[in-house]
């Protein structure tokens, strides 16, 4: 796992209260970011055959065009544009001991098509503003350009039009939390942290929110001498197309046992019932249901429980909201719907969308179950605890995939794994299944997501 930060400044001013000033959190930003370009300039040599990768850098006079020119310092025969922003006193700094190289900054804009390497140091953190029309254009062509390109820090203009479309962010000191909203997926490409002098124990001292990894994923174990009943019995009450999925995500997840509470069953290894018996260990509930009467029942009270989709439809979800053995799981839209029954405020999909966080951990203080926010980056979050991961792409955007994941995290729920542990668990497990999926993305399906699991 990697920890997230909503606050860099904070993890700034701690490395500096350890003996770490700015300057030295700025050569170590800078001299990571100059051995990313090489690595890279490498790679494209090798790849085209060249013996010279040319590198062009766009400096804003912020902190992270302060990054880059410690980074020219670093680089041989690379090019900077100054874009004309006001600079402040550590750019300036920066531009002095690098002047004493006799580097020379490109006078006019540069052709951008010449460049096999464009590094965006323009705007970092902190900055809301309407770029001028010159930048605006400048990053459009940028962004039709087929050069590699590297955003220091963050993509300049994230979560505004235009966006420098970054291939690689190089994130300094620490994962910032507006990197993993689903508006920035399209724009970071991928995410890698640059340290900056200090050990992370002492930098990012008692994280509480983290990115998982496919390393983090904790599966069923089954020993040799196991039975059905050690990995539980769960129900799935939803309709007959749904619940079929989300029966047979259970089933290939790890569960011993399957009931699907509905009219009818399209697998032969899903057991129909009627209603829900005693010996269920964990229920998922409202996948295409229409009778939601099934949130009064009160077998529900004391077994573990997903909540999804329909359910969202009914006040009578609020009932479980403060139960900490509950996983719910709804999309933008759902959340909405959820947000104004808990909090009596109207809420649009894109507001949901334009800060994730924000209001996952707003209704997270407020109630106990799990929230699992489904999107292009999903957030999984109980009181305090955080966690978010970025490995899925657009294949999971068919119907049906929300069904498997309720069902994945039943079958962890009915097999002893607490609610928070489940929904990390199956998420995860629900994203490597799409990553690891090779072929044309729009071919993807939630038969193929349920054939996929025995891959993990």
């Amino acid at each position: 796992m990697k920890a997230i930060t909503s606050d860099i400044k904070i993890l700034e001013q701690n490395a500096i209260d350890k003996g770490l000033d700015e300057l030295i959190l700025m050569e170590n930003a800078g001299l990571h970011l100059a051995k990313l370009i090489q690595k890279e300039a490498k790679k494209i040599r090798k790849k085209f055959k060249i013996k010279k990768v040319k590198i062009l850098f766009l400096l804003g006079g912020g902190n992270n065009g302060a990054d880059a020119l410690v980074a020219l310092r670093n680089l041989k025969g690379a090019k900077a544009y100054k874009i004309g922003f006001k600079e402040n006193e550590l750019f300036k700094k920066q531009e002095q001991i690098l002047q004493n190289y006799a580097f020379k900054f490109c006078k006019k804009e540069p052709k951008f098509e010449a460049f096999h390497i464009i590094v965006d140091a323009i705007l970092g953190t902190g900055i809301n503003r309407v770029l001028d029309e010159k930048t605006s254009l400048m990053i459009q062509k940028i962004n039709q350009s087929k050069a590699l390109k590297i955003a220091c820090d963050m993509p300049t203009n994230l979560g505004f039009e235009p966006c420098f479309k970054a291939d690689i962010t190089l994130c300094m000191g620490a994962l910032k939390e507006i990197l993993l909203e689903d508006f920035a997926k399209d724009f970071v490409g991928k995410i890698k942290i640059a340290p900056l002098g200090i050990c992370f124990k002492k930098f990012h001292f008692n994280p509480q929110a983290f990115l998982l990894e496919e390393k983090d994923l904790r599966l069923i174990k089954r020993k040799i001498s196991a039975n059905k009943g050690d990995f539980g019995h769960v129900y799935i009450v939803s309709n007959a197309s749904a619940g079929t999925l989300a029966g047979l995500g259970a089933l290939n997840f790890g569960a011993g046992l399957v009931s699907l509470v509905a009219k009818k069953s399209f697998s032969p290894l899903l057991m129909l019932k009627e209603k829900i018996e005693n010996n269920a260990s964990a229920i998922a509930l409202g996948m295409g249901l229409e009778n939601l009467a099934f949130l009064k029942d009160e077998i529900l009270q004391n077994i573990p429980l997903v909540l999804d989709a329909n359910c969202f439809l009914s006040p009578a979800l609020l009932w479980f909201l403060n139960r900490k053995d509950v996983v719910i799981t709804p999309h933008p839209k759902e959340f909405a719907r959820l947000y104004k029954m808990c909090f009596d405020e109207d809420l649009s999909v894109e507001q949901v969308q334009k800060n994730r966080f924000f209001y996952a951990k707003k209704f997270s203080q407020n109630y106990d179950c799990v929230l699992v926010l489904k999107g292009a980056n999903p957030i999984i979050i109980q009181k305090e605890k955080l966690f978010a991961l970025n490995l899925g792409n657009q294949a999971l955007a068919k119907g049906g995939s929300g069904d498997v994941l309720s069902g994945m995290i039943v079958a962890l729920l009915g097999s002893g794994f607490s609610a928070l542990e489940a929904a990390k668990n199956a998420t995860l497990a629900h994203a490597l299944v799409a990553k690891k999926y090779k072929l044309n993305k729009n071919s993807f399906d939630a038969l193929k997501l349920i054939k996929g699991l025995k891959c993990l």
